[in-house]
């Protein structure tokens, strides 16, 4: 038997080591956590919705029926949640036949028009005049409830009658006019100032309300009587005007108003006067608030796009 050749090296031993998966557990339970608190995150909103109130209801069908009429960052609807504009029973025709002036002036399309159109485009338009007709019989009855509730305003103290008997409400051809016409007794602002008194912020609460509830924009005025102040004062009746408009725009939004339904606060000095006979008259100091009619292009917004 040969003897081995013996040397004085170690033999170099080279161990490879594969990592494997872990057995019977795999990647696949991540995926299948994932749905699962998919699942329940989805769940529980569910469950949050159902026990909302219906204004919470309302809100989130309105986003998913149109995504774009929501604030991107703040979440908040830019449009009315529900419109609730369809024509009265019996009033198909386009023709307004409430009281009031300045309503809806439209009438059905004619053939011709139809036709020239389009069956489609025609079908929208007379869809929107509906619309319209019935937003203007929708801001009467609105008109009427703000009048009862004035009304029961006025019937809490001495003080709120007073007031509640200088707020004017009259249909105009832009829609409803809402003053609130100061008196000898300055019951809505102290001579000089923008800061509200306790009367005119319960009134605003109440018209805001309700005006909240309408898909109407409006628009809110300030205005002041002919006296002025000092030539050297750097505030004068336009910033007046313009700082009582806006004390009266932050109320209603607090309390009732969606956003953008305040499309334009205008500050107007003595420039409109009410009584223009005599530009001193207190009555001439008022806050407006204009209710806009709903329009055939506004109800049809994408027909008019460039």
């Amino acid at each position: 038997m040969a003897e081995e050749k013996k040397t004085g090296e170690q033999p170099i031993i080279i161990k490879k080591i594969v990592k494997g998966g872990h057995g019977h557990h795999g990647g696949a339970w991540k995926v299948a956590y994932a749905d699962f608190v998919t699942a329940m995150m989805a769940f529980f909103i569910v469950m949050w919705i159902l026990s909302s109130s219906t204004e919470t209801k309302e809100s989130v069908s309105a986003y998913f029926d149109d995504p774009g009429a929501f604030m991107f960052q703040k979440g908040k609807h830019t449009i009315p949640i529900d419109l609730g504009m369809r024509p009265r029973p019996g009033n198909k025709t386009g023709n307004y036949t409430g009281e009031g002036q300045g309503k809806s002036k439209f009438t059905k399309l004619g053939e011709s028009e139809a036709e020239e159109m389009g069956e489609y485009a025609a079908k929208f338009i007379e869809q929107a005049i509906e619309d319209s007709v019935a937003a203007a019989e929708r801001l009467d009855d609105t008109k009427e409830r703000m009048i009862s509730e004035m009304q029961q305003l006025g019937e809490i103290s001495e003080d709120l009658k007073n007031a509640v008997q200088s707020v004017k409400i009259s249909n105009i051809d832009e829609g409803l006019r809402v003053e609130l016409i100061e008196s000898d007794d300055n019951l809505f602002f102290t001579v000089g100032s923008a800061t509200l008194r306790n009367e005119i912020t319960d009134i605003l609460k109440i018209l805001a309300e309700e005006i909240g509830k309408l898909p109407n924009y409006i628009e809110i005025e300030g205005h002041t009587d002919g006296r002025s102040y000092s030539k050297n004062a750097s505030y004068t009746n336009f910033e007046l005007s313009a700082d009582r408009a806006n004390s009266a725009r932050r109320i209603m939004k607090q309390y009732g108003l969606w956003d953008g339904q305040i499309v334009k606060v205008t500050g107007f000095a003595d420039k409109m006067l009410r009584y223009k006979s005599n530009p001193f008259d207190k009555r001439n100091r008022r806050i407006s608030l204009i209710i806009k009619n709903l329009t055939v292009k506004e109800l049809t917004p994408k027909m008019y796009e460039e």
